[in-house]
């Protein structure tokens, strides 16, 4: 696999689960606004307004389609094929290459109706690395990892495509990978990638 990008090691569930704990390995995800104090109207906890939201249409369908086989192969200098799933939080699919130990994870955060807020209020504060990164293509983005940057082997990014609709790409380098780069900025070479696929969906 090519250093442009490597794979998952949180995920949208994982990251949203950040209250609520794991299970056997699992995350429980926080999938309900009702849970939340006083059922605050996104965007809050300190999340960005995204100003040119895109429409919940963007993130019908499989989260497999988010990347197109030539972006797969530029990524991982192999073509691989998702597995797609339907996650506690909607679709999400993902990419293994298992002979260098990379895997790639990207979520359709569609039935979690708090855009990036929850992930400035209940993920943030469990984090140890948590960047607020320049706005790919106009949509506000954050990137985070239980470990200190600014060198982490795994890492989450997470998009605001509306104050309320937002979807993720998680990345684990692997073994063979370790220390050799950076997966958060790896990562978000991958989810420009996947923004523009969504732009094109929306017909911008």
């Amino acid at each position: 696999m090519k250093l442009r990008i490597p794979i998952v090691l949180l995920s949208s569930a994982a990251l949203l689960a950040a209250c609520s704990g794991t299970t056997g390995g699992n995350p429980t995800p926080v999938t309900s606004s009702s849970s939340l104090p006083g059922n605050e109207v996104p965007p809050y906890g300190g999340a960005p307004k995204v100003e040119n939201p895109l429409p919940d249409s963007v993130l019908s369908g499989s989260a497999c389609d988010a990347l197109n086989s030539q972006q797969i192969h530029v990524n991982f200098g192999a073509d691989l094929v998702g597995k797609p799933e339907d996650g506690p939080l909607g679709p999400k699919c993902t990419w293994s290459d298992h002979q260098g130990g990379s895997m790639l994870t990207i979520f359709y955060t569609t039935k979690q109706r708090e855009g990036l807020s929850i992930i400035y209020k209940q993920v943030k504060p469990q984090m140890k690395r948590f960047d607020v990164l320049p706005p790919i293509q106009g949509f506000p983005a954050v990137a985070y990892d239980p470990k200190p940057g600014p060198r982490t082997d795994g890492c989450q990014i997470a998009v605001g495509l509306s104050d309320t609709l937002e979807f993720e790409v998680g990345l684990d380098l692997g073994l063979s990978n370790s220390g050799k780069a950076d997966a958060c900025g790896l990562a978000a070479d991958v989810t420009g990638d996947v923004v523009t696929t969504l732009k094109k969906k929306a017909g911008r």
